[in-house]
């Protein structure tokens, strides 16, 4: 049996902790980047590429999330900060979709031959990485760098151009997956919105 998922997964529990210690120790530039779903969600499509099935990748994404908020919360606890158990549940329930939707992302892109699937599944990350970088410039850019959430703009876009080029190929495709990102970027603009 192999141990590279088991491995990921304690990966991202100690991913955790580093953000903990991030949001404190890290220089104000980057201080974003410790308190951001994109790093998480990046973090759960880098686990789930430890398997290979789409229900595995799906399943090691849809863990990694979760650990990686036992080991945020868990050390932010033991450093005596407060811990909601609302907001535990919340940030595990949303790494559970998040990751989830990574790991099959990631095996539509490498294994789906249908040009649609795969145009949706390239919108996955540039997405969350474009919907929360809209969130940061339109609703905390007086309290939180600038400069962190164009950057993740230009993450967000690269990855996509990236994809595009790599695993689209083909107009319709390219076009529907920048459609399907504004989608994505949108609801999670909106969502955050509500939160």
């Amino acid at each position: 049996m192999s141990l590279r998922a088991p491995l990921a997964l304690v990966g991202a529990l100690l991913a955790g902790v580093v953000i903990s210690f991030g949001q404190t120790f890290s220089p104000e530039v980057l201080a974003p980047l410790f308190n951001s779903a994109a790093p998480v969600v990046a973090l759960a499509a880098a686990v789930s590429m430890a398997t290979r099935s789409v229900w595995a990748r799906m399943a090691t994404g849809a863990a990694a999330g979760p650990m990686a908020m036992v080991g945020y919360y868990a050390t932010s606890a033991l450093r005596g900060y407060g811990v909601s158990t609302s907001m535990v549940l919340m940030w595990c329930t949303a790494g559970v979709i998040a990751g989830a939707a990574m790991g099959y992302a990631l095996w539509t892109l490498r294994h789906s031959h249908s040009w649609t699937l795969r145009a949706v599944a390239a919108a996955v990350f540039p997405g969350v990485a474009i919907g929360e970088a809209a969130h940061g410039l339109l609703r905390v850019a007086d309290t939180t760098p600038v400069a962190y959430w164009w950057s993740a703009v230009v993450v967000g876009v690269g990855v996509l151009v990236w994809l595009a080029i790599t695993r689209l190929r083909n107009a319709p495709g390219i076009l529907l997956a920048c459609a399907t990102t504004a989608v994505f970027a949108g609801a999670l603009f909106y969502i955050y919105g509500a939160m």
